[in-house]
């Protein structure tokens, strides 16, 4: 890999990340559960370590991290291999990682139940369209090997 094509991979992972956050941050303007990604992993991660608030900016730190390694992984592992067109691929990303977040990551990690119903029997829904635009911008404007 070259790194003009990590970065162009690197740069797609945050865009794609930031509407992400963003349309979750605002989904209640549509009429869907607002989600906050970057309040979750502040909590997360620096809950127990500060006395009052954590640290809102590395939360969305980490959601941004997060969201730059998975377009890295699918623009050299998977994009690869998935079929049809790159928006396509993209948005079948996009389920995976929404499918790995709600049946992995929130009922065993952040404790709120598969997709979410602990917190919200609606959250589900911000989800899979938040992921799917992850995906698909992810996939529209990402380079793949």
């Amino acid at each position: 890999m070259k790194l003009d094509f990590i970065l162009a991979a690197a740069a797609a992972g945050f865009l794609a990340t930031y509407a992400h956050a963003m349309f979750a941050l605002t989904a209640d303007r549509v009429g869907l559960v607002k989600l906050d990604f970057g309040k979750g992993l502040s909590m997360l991660f620096f809950g127990e370590s500060y006395g009052g608030n954590p640290p809102y900016l590395l939360g969305l730190a980490a959601v941004h991290l997060n969201g730059i390694i998975f377009a890295l992984a699918y623009a050299a592992l998977i994009g690869p291999r998935l079929p049809g067109p790159h928006f396509v691929r993209g948005a079948i990303f996009g389920l995976i990682l929404l499918l790995f977040s709600q049946c992995v990551f929130n009922p065993f990690i952040t404790k709120h139940g598969i997709f979410m119903v602990k917190m919200n029997p609606r959250a589900w829904q911000t989800a899979v369209a938040a992921h799917l635009i992850y995906g698909v911008l992810l996939g529209w404007i990402s380079p793949v090997l």
